[in-house]
């Protein structure tokens, strides 16, 4: 269950997937910031479900950046495996081997196939074959040739045929750099059709290099923050325990702000509260 703020910005990227989807508006990033505890997870747990209420999500990956290991080299290797999971692999097999049937690719979307395609399997089989053997992440993570890089390029050219839903959770545990180029290259394709979801803090350094970068080049106006009352005080906090659990009288729900610092707190008071 939501808040009203929260189900606002749920909506929101709803639309952002609706729009992809149904649209042809082709990739972008969208940036949900609010302080720490606003419910930022929260919405980011629910999305796919709200996705799911009207259309199936072709190819889902979810991040958390709390999960990941310090550092550039550490955390390469592990984005690339959360991007090319075994749905995203089965459909880059699926979509090389139909381009190798027809001969010259056909989807409307050649440059992007031969960018992001060709070799995509090889370079898949390659990348695994390094993470079964402990083989050492790339000299420069963050480059454009490095994993998290080139496994963004596969998944943005398999959604040419499968939407692809990415999900970041606490964007801002990314190194900086190696998170911008993994983003950018998950969006910077016309052809492809990815929605990158992020959840950043009100002064993340990872929202400002995106927004700053996307005013020109390959993502200009594919990088968006999600509109979010960021507020968290007392008089929200009141509010928001009013919605999550009308059963209160005035005087529980200022109890119950004033025992709360966050809108989490509420949330997981509520989650745990007994079933009537």
């Amino acid at each position: 269950m939501l808040g009203e703020r929260q189900e606002a910005a749920a909506t929101e990227l709803a639309q952002w997937w609706d729009g992809l989807r149904l649209g042809g508006i082709g990739s972008h990033a969208v940036l949900l910031a609010g302080p720490a505890g606003w419910g930022r997870s929260t919405v980011l747990d629910q999305l796919p479900e709200i996705i799911r209420a009207d259309a199936p999500i072709g190819l889902e990956v979810r991040i958390n950046g709390r999960s990941l290991p310090e550092g550039p080299g550490q955390q390469a290797p592990v984005l690339r495996d959360r991007l090319l999971g075994a749905e995203v692999r089965r459909q880059a097999a699926a979509l090389l081997c139909r381009s190798r049937l027809r001969g010259a690719p056909r989807l409307g979307a050649g440059s992007l196939l031969l960018t992001g395609m060709a070799g995509a399997i090889s370079l898949l089989r390659a990348g695994l074959a390094a993470a079964a053997a402990g083989g050492v992440a790339d000299d420069c993570p963050a480059s454009e040739n490095g994993a998290a890089a080139r496994a963004a390029r596969i998944v943005a050219a398999v959604s040419a045929s499968a939407p692809a839903l990415v999900v970041i959770d606490d964007a801002d545990y990314l190194e900086p750099g190696l998170a911008v180029t993994m983003i950018e290259n998950l969006i910077d394709h016309h052809d492809s059709q990815v929605l990158v979801v992020a959840a950043v803090d009100l002064g993340s350094d990872l929202a400002a290099a995106l927004t700053s970068r996307a005013q020109y080049g390959p993502t200009a106006g594919r990088v968006h923050r999600a509109n979010a009352d960021p507020r968290m005080g007392y008089q929200s906090r009141a509010e928001l325990a009013g919605e999550l659990r009308p059963h209160l009288t005035a005087a529980q729900v200022q109890q119950v702000a004033r025992q709360t610092r966050t809108f989490a707190e509420i949330f997981a008071a509520t989650k745990s509260e007994p079933r009537p």
